[in-house]
């Protein structure tokens, strides 16, 4: 049931992430989120100019080239484990050069 949910939310995620522009974009915010949780009890200033490059750069994608609101603003949850979900998975793609997620 949690695994539907999860799969649920990761197809909905990726339906607001169509262009390629917005994905890469979104790849690289989401990166320097991840960065930004490492830097956490390393050094706050690190954390915080890596969160606002996250936001920066996601929010560039949805204004810009998708045309909608990041999901964040209403749903922060699902913007947050979605997002980091998608990251992950595109990050072993890219490794493996083979397609996991289904284009929905």
């Amino acid at each position: 049931m949690m695994f539907d949910r999860w799969r649920r939310d990761l197809i909905q995620y990726q339906k607001v992430h169509q262009n390629k522009y917005n994905q890469w974009l979104h790849y690289f915010a989401f990166l320097f989120a991840f960065v930004a949780w490492i830097f956490l009890l390393i050094n706050i200033y690190v954390t915080i100019v890596f969160a606002l490059l996250h936001y920066v750069l996601s929010w560039i994608g949805h204004f810009h080239f998708e045309k909608n609101k990041p999901a964040s603003f209403k749903y922060p949850w699902l913007g947050f484990y979605a997002g980091f979900s998608w990251f992950f998975i595109r990050s072993f793609e890219i490794l493996l050069r083979k397609k996991l997620l289904p284009k929905e």
